[in-house]
C-alpha cells in the first residue's frame, strides 16, 4: 500500500514538473486599430456631450442619453438616437478629429 501511493505522489510530481516548465505560447501583444480607437472616441464623446450638442431640448426635466449610434469612419458622420425618458430622437451628426484621433467637433445635423 505504502509503495503504490508512493508510486502516484512521484508521478504526480513528475506530470506536475513538465507542466509547470513546459514552454508556454507567447501571447501576441495587443496592436491598438486606430479605426477602433476613433470609434471609441466618437461614441464617448457622444455620450457625455449629446444634452450640449442636440438642437433639441430635453423635456419635462429629463437628460438626454444615447441609446445607439452608427458611425461611418470613412465619411467622418453617423447617426445617434438618443432620449430623456419621454422623447426620442434620431439625427444624423459629422464630425472632425485632430491627429492623435480626438474629438475637435462634433455637429449634430
Amino acid at each position: 500500500m505504502k509503495k503504490t501511493l508512493l508510486i502516484i505522489i512521484v508521478i504526480g510530481v513528475v506530470f506536475g514538473i513538465f507542466y509547470f516548465f513546459n514552454e508556454k505560447e507567447a501571447i501576441a501583444p495587443v496592436m491598438i486599430d486606430k479605426d477602433l480607437t476613433e470609434r471609441v472616441s466618437v461614441e464617448n464623446y457622444l455620450r457625455e456631450n449629446i444634452s450640449k450638442v442636440s438642437p433639441v431640448k430635453a423635456v419635462l426635466g429629463g437628460t438626454w442619453y444615447v441609446v445607439s449610434d452608427t458611425i461611418d469612419l470613412e465619411k467622418n458622420s453617423g447617426t445617434v438616437i438618443y432620449e430623456d425618458g419621454h422623447i426620442q430622437e434620431t439625427k444624423n451628426f459629422s464630425y472632425t478629429t485632430n491627429e492623435k484621433g480626438e474629438i475637435v467637433n462634433l455637429t449634430i445635423n
